[in-house]
């Protein structure tokens, strides 16, 4: 069975491969080591993102975030309860 990007970006998470660099007020940017690759992922306060992913190439803007925004997401609100 396939994961879905949320599974996928959960996983991600839980397995420690988001490495958050930068917050902003209006950004957050992190490394996300993917199942293949290390990616540049930005998300914006505007819910725009942009990744280095495949996905993240043709999706980027406030569409469909690939598992790696997600993951950046999960990864802050997860810092935030601590």
């Amino acid at each position: 069975m396939t994961e879905t990007r949320a599974q996928k970006a959960q996983r991600l998470v839980d397995e420690d491969r988001v490495a958050i660099f930068d917050v902003g007020p209006i950004h957050v940017s992190a490394m996300v080591k993917g199942d293949h690759e290390l990616y540049k992922t930005h998300i914006y306060a505007s819910g725009n993102f942009f990744c280095t992913c495949p996905w993240g190439h043709f999706k980027s803007g406030p569409v469909i975030p690939c598992a790696h925004a997600l993951a950046v997401k999960l990864a802050v609100a997860k810092e935030e309860e601590r």
